[in-house]
């Protein structure tokens, strides 16, 4: 909570500010801000869903998943498909379409390719390859957000 005030003290409007409507803060949230670029949100809802019990597990996973769903439509956007035809071919509902399309814009396939990659290595460190998972999805979360509109693979 100090780190995150803005002049090192703990006041009753920074409490309020860091607590106020972070009680159902998801892994899926973690990675809606990190796929946005909005890489401050991500770590304070990343730090907040682990101190509330999310599994490390489940937040590398629905990165993970948000990076294929947008891999697969960056490969079928092209297609000609209709929309529900095209849900159906990256495999999320058609709702999600619009989410893709505004994300597609920011991610180059070689940042893209670079951040799946990321993940992958994020992943095997919370699965016992390293022994923090909590430092390993943070500078997972430092890393992807990074590799928007990148074209230069890490």
């Amino acid at each position: 909570l100090l780190s995150d005030s803005d002049d090192g003290v703990i006041s009753e409007a920074v409490t309020r500010r860091y607590f106020a409507g972070r009680a159902d803060v998801t892994s899926f949230n973690v990675a809606d801000a990190v796929m946005a670029g909005r890489r401050d949100e991500a770590l304070g809802s990343l730090r907040w869903a682990l101190e509330n019990g999310v599994a490390p597990v489940l937040v590398c996973s629905a990165m993970a998943s948000a990076l294929r769903n947008l891999g697969r439509y960056q490969d079928a956007r092209g297609s000609g498909a209709r929309d529900a035809d095209l849900a159906r071919i990256v495999g999320v509902p058609p709702w999600k379409l619009k989410d893709l399309a505004r994300q597609v814009r920011d991610w180059t396939p070689r940042g893209l390719a670079s951040a799946i990659t990321t993940v992958a290595r994020i992943d095997a460190e919370i699965k016992g390859a390293a022994s923090d998972p909590g430092f390993s999805l943070e500078q997972m979360v430092i890393e992807v957000t990074a590799q928007r509109g990148r074209g230069d693979a890490r």
